[in-house]
């Protein structure tokens, strides 16, 4: 029996258009009534990811900032920060990169250091609680993650300098423009184990649904795991199944709704 169905979002249940499948509220339902708990396993912020499900965004459980914390009935149930003393040098070796933008992600909101509005833009509209920052240094707030976005394609341009801190921080590709960095032993694997252990639900009664090399581990912890028709071709290698339709078609819910049959 399936009790727990946890979900990436970007590349995964929503579509290209950053929108929730009209489907996925029924489906939802549906998951209430059989007494399944749905989690969203995101590395988007908890402001971000209240506002994508606000009609029931007290009813299904969260690890926003790529698992960095886990919260369930309005309860922060862990989470793992990172201190000045660790993202300063990161920070100074984001400055010789060419062609990205940074962002801290805090507890009350994203701090955003770019030049360009095209950057900008995009970290702004998955990190609706934001600012503008010229200095981290400055900032007065508990961290969990390190944004990149990058203009170019992050596992060529981003990724080859930031990868030397990938032995004391979890240094991880999570879009074709995107690299989090979060604490080493920060994933959303780890937050959902945690879930599961809390709420004393089994791997084989988990279903993970995931696109990308962030979700890895969240893939290894569950025995039903599905990659997205889109995913990473590293991810399918990994995944039990592969979904016949990709996020635009929303493929997550047409699985969802196969399982609750």
């Amino acid at each position: 029996m399936i009790k727990l169905i946890v979900s990436d979002i970007d590349g995964t249940l929503v579509n290209n258009e950053k929108e929730v499948p009209v489907s996925f509220w029924k489906a939802f339902e549906r998951m209430q009534e059989l007494d399944i708990l749905f989690c969203v396993a995101s590395g988007r912020q908890i402001q971000s990811l209240h506002e994508l499900f606000a009609p029931i965004k007290n009813n299904i459980a969260y690890a926003p900032d790529n698992g960095a914390s886990l919260i369930y009935q309005n309860k922060t149930l862990f989470e793992k920060l990172i201190t000045p003393a660790d993202y300063l040098p990161i920070m100074r070796t984001c400055n010789e990169i060419n062609g990205i933008g940074v962002a801290l992600c805090g507890r009350d909101r994203a701090y955003i250091k770019t030049d360009s509005k095209w950057i900008f833009d995009e970290i702004a509209r998955h990190y609706p609680a934001h600012t503008t920052v010229s200095d981290f240094a400055a900032i007065d707030d508990d961290i969990f993650k390190i944004t990149i976005c990058d203009e170019g394609i992050s596992r060529l341009n981003s990724y080859q300098y930031l990868k030397k801190y990938q032995n004391d921080f979890n240094v991880v590709i999570s879009g074709e423009i995107w690299l989090d960095i979060t604490g080493k032993d920060v994933n959303k694997g780890n937050a959902i184990t945690h879930l599961q252990r809390i709420l004393e639900i089994t791997p084989e009664e988990t279903v993970v649904f995931g696109d990308h090399m962030n979700d890895v581990e969240m893939i290894q912890c569950a025995k039903h795991s599905y990659a997205m028709k889109n995913a990473q071709e590293e991810l399918k290698a990994l995944a039990k199944y592969v979904t016949e339709y990709d996020n635009n078609e929303a493929g997550v819910v047409k699985e969802i709704e196969k399982i609750l049959k």
